[in-house]
């Protein structure tokens, strides 16, 4: 406990202290020692006010989206993975009850959501164009698969589901990309 608060610039006396320490006064011991790192390096050098290691909100947003999208395609990556030995969405909410008895369109969507389910969070967690590319390879076909029937009782939500994250993406990589542009134009 000495370590972190040491590592935070706060008075010795609380360090020394003979009073426990509970984790609220830790924390507004820290949160103080940050406000008073803070307005000493605003004189001069160090990061600007608006600075935000995301960068700006457009940005953040998109990266918060990528995230939230990267944990629901791992989960539903793994969810259709399971049908393989019976026990995912495809073969517990259907007649099958085995892969091998899946219709061929679901057992496709399984080896597909099975790969760029788990995919897609890679990519997304990391940034990458290729882990977009696979948000919205899964969330087309996923959407085609759902409305035209072809993935069974619950694939018409599934697909609504897939329309919004879609439009969600849209949204906010075509608000990252204006904002890009505005700060480039500037």
């Amino acid at each position: 406990l000495i370590m972190p608060l040491a590592m935070t610039g706060a008075p010795s006396r609380f360090i020394t202290s003979s009073r426990p320490l509970h984790c609220s006064r830790v924390l507004r011991l820290m949160v103080k020692a940050k406000a008073s790192s803070s307005s000493r390096n605003s004189g001069g050098g160090g990061e600007p006010e608006d600075y935000h290691p995301w960068g700006s909100p457009p940005q953040r947003d998109l990266k918060k989206f990528r995230r939230i999208i990267a944990a629901l395609y791992l989960i539903g990556g793994t969810g259709h993975a399971l049908d393989f030995i019976g026990k995912g969405p495809f073969t517990t909410m259907g007649d099958a009850t085995t892969f091998a008895a899946l219709t061929p369109t679901q057992q496709l969507a399984t080896v597909l959501w099975a790969t760029l389910g788990p995919a897609a969070s890679l990519g997304l967690t990391g940034d990458k164009a290729w882990g977009d590319a696979a948000l919205v390879a899964v969330a087309i076909l996923d959407a085609v698969g759902g409305f035209s029937g072809a993935l069974g009782e619950a694939g018409t939500s599934a697909g609504a589901a897939q329309v919004a994250a879609l439009a969600a993406y849209v949204y906010f990589a075509r608000r990252a990309r204006e904002d890009d542009e505005k700060q480039n134009n500037q």
